[in-house]
């Protein structure tokens, strides 16, 4: 998925599915809660546009401001839906160079969002072994959170995050680097 930063007239398109039965979630309308952070940040209500695609594929278009961020990810709590996190690197995960980020969603194996994980991160670069992460977890809340790599974990081609917490499903992130 890609964004460019700030800049007006975007739309991110994304599925959701019944927590319950594993359907495809419709009708919801204004049944979605969107959070938005940015580079790290706090979450903030959204402010752009949902609509409902059909076959449970829902659409939304961000405003400008929402963009306006090297990372800027949005987290789609639908009413009795499974919880979502989309990231958009606008710029892309610079290689070798710190202060950047990227976000994640915890969830328990039964599908419900951990808001209090204690999240342990490993990384690889180029497929070599996985080293234990050494840059910072930040919870920003309901079962989202930020990881801000250091540096030298962005030195590669490919750089792969896994998050893991006790009980949860792991997640694992791929990012091809630009220069």
């Amino acid at each position: 998925m890609s964004l460019l930063k700030n800049v007006a007239g975007q739309n991110v398109t994304f599925a959701l599915i019944n927590v319950t039965n594993d359907a495809a979630l419709t009708g919801l309308g204004s049944g979605i809660t969107i959070k938005v952070s940015k580079d790290g940040g706090a979450q903030s209500s959204s402010a752009g546009t949902i609509s409902e695609l059909g076959n449970g594929a829902y659409n939304y278009a961000p405003t400008q401001a929402e963009t306006n961020g090297n990372c800027v990810s949005f987290f789609l709590t639908p009413t009795g839906g499974i919880p979502e996190n989309l990231m958009f690197l606008t710029g892309g995960l610079h290689k070798n160079v710190g202060s950047q980020h990227v976000t994640f969603c915890m969830m328990t194996t039964s599908g419900v969002v951990d808001a209090s994980a204690t999240v342990t991160v490993k990384t690889s670069k180029d497929g070599g072994a996985q080293a234990s992460g050494g840059g910072t977890v930040t919870n920003l809340g309901g079962g989202q959170y930020d990881y801000a790599p250091t540096q030298a974990e962005t030195n590669g081609t490919n750089v792969s995050f896994l998050f893991s917490a006790t009980g949860d499903v792991i997640q694992n992130l791929s990012i091809f680097t630009v220069p």
